[in-house]
């Protein structure tokens, strides 16, 4: 029986990336390249998470020596290429095209999950993505089925894609973590990888020197390396532990609504009538997908 409180993990972790989404649209807007504010973000949180968790990765390193080729590719999939990617896709698409392709993810860790794991969904959860999925695109078509008409393809819709893809396979894949290794050497170790992975990007591509950056661009990148980084990465794995890949990505159709909360105070924007009747879909569809089909699944067994 999965208890109701276990789906407190991946709600938080939408805030924290929300969080996340609207300052480093601010951010990279200013003038910082994707690959400084992705690799920055990552090595701080590197150096934040090392102090507390370098005994475990020292007992543990039997078991992550014989695990790293599964490490290296959850690093690379979870910390380098969704982050980047996502970065690199907002210098050069909109924000409705990123959002609603963002959307996608629930779907694609569906499907992942029947293809890797064999993992079926009841017809509550398909319903339930649907539903959800028409609330995401009433906010980011803002109430406009013209705005969906005309959405057109970009070079950077195709990054958010790529960074889609990557984070579907990574939330999967979760489900393979050695179950002798804890949670916190796991995440520190693959996020040393990624930001590994990330070093020689940034060195090649990166334009934006430390010495130029600012105090807000600091505040930004320490909320993204504690908050969108170790908090919301910790609570997703636990999520994904407690509740499953293909619950846990229902969530995911909640970025809309923070973004949108966030947007209001920091971007100026104004709360209209679209924006509440997507949220009432997607959280009719996240309980019905969820709650609704846990219960329904008691009574039946």
């Amino acid at each position: 029986m999965k208890n109701t409180n276990a789906y407190i993990f991946p709600l938080l972790s939408i805030v924290f990336w929300s969080g996340n989404y609207v300052l480093g649209r601010i951010t990279l807007n200013q003038g910082m390249d994707p690959y400084t504010m992705s690799f920055l973000r990552w090595l701080l949180a590197c150096a934040f998470l090392l102090p507390f968790t370098y005994k475990a990765i020292l007992r543990e390193r039997q078991i992550i020596k014989d695990c790293l080729p599964l490490l290296i590719l959850m690093g690379g999939l979870g910390v380098c290429n969704y982050n980047l990617f996502l970065y690199i896709a907002l210098t050069t698409t909109t924000v409705t095209n990123a959002v609603l392709l963002n959307s996608l993810m629930p779907i694609l860790i569906m499907l992942v999950a029947r293809i890797l794991l064999g993992s079926r969904t009841s017809p509550l959860q398909n319903l339930g993505i649907a539903i959800s999925t028409i609330g995401a695109a009433v906010i980011v078509s803002r109430g406009s089925i013209d705005t969906l008409l005309h959405l057109t393809i970009t070079h950077g819709d195709m990054w958010v894609v790529a960074a889609v893809s990557s984070w579907a396979l990574y939330s999967v894949l979760l489900s393979k973590r050695p179950k002798a290794m804890s949670l916190y050497a796991f995440f520190s170790v693959t996020a040393i990888i990624g930001t590994l992975i990330q070093a020689p990007i940034y060195l090649a591509f990166g334009t934006h020197s430390v010495a130029e950056l600012t105090a807000n661009n600091w505040l930004v990148l320490l909320y993204m390396a504690s908050f969108a980084s170790i908090a919301a990465f910790i609570c997703w794995n636990k999520g994904i532990e407690k509740i499953g890949p293909a619950s846990a990505g229902h969530f995911i159709h909640l970025m809309p609504i923070f973004s949108v909360a966030l947007s209001i105070p920091l971007l100026g924007e104004t709360l209209e009538t679209f924006h509440l009747l997507g949220v009432i879909f997607i959280l009719s569809g996240i309980l019905t997908a969820t709650v609704l089909n846990n219960r329904i699944q008691r009574i039946q067994n």
